[in-house]
């Protein structure tokens, strides 16, 4: 079951991952604004060598619900005939998942965005990549 839950988490992450894959190479080249109208304001700046680094960041804590079935068989009889019965409840667990995503974007000294990166999940992405589907066209 973990795998499977692993799996289905993968599966869903690959549409943000995609997009910002997708849309992140079409700020190259444009003024950091293009990156703010996008992503909104960045959550800090950095001053490395003669490039200025901006970086948005996103982290949440929050739980997913994982249902699985719970499934008894009963066999016994009535009368003379035997009979086969089974009944399904159903347990949800509650797994932690921590959300986070970091976006960093490096500029030249004219603000031109030179570079891009990322790292995260889906569920800290997600926001991000909603802004940056309206890059691709």
């Amino acid at each position: 079951m973990k795998k499977f839950i692993i799996g289905l988490l993968l599966l869903v992450s690959g549409c943000a991952f995609q997009t910002l894959n997708d849309g992140l190479p079409y700020l190259v080249g444009k003024p950091i604004d293009s990156a703010v109208d996008v992503l909104g304001l960045p959550s800090r700046k950095m001053e490395i060598g003669n490039y200025t680094v901006y970086e948005w960041s996103n982290q949440y804590s929050t739980t997913i619900p994982i249902t699985t079935p719970n499934t008894t068989y009963t066999s016994g009889n009535v009368g003379t005939s035997s009979i086969n019965m089974s009944s399904t409840s159903y347990n949800t667990n509650y797994i932690p998942v921590n959300n986070i995503c970091s976006i960093k974007l490096s500029v030249n000294g004219l603000n031109i965005i030179q570079r891009w990166e990322w790292k995260g999940n889906q569920g800290g992405c997600q926001y991000y990549s909603n802004g940056v589907k309206r890059l691709i066209p």
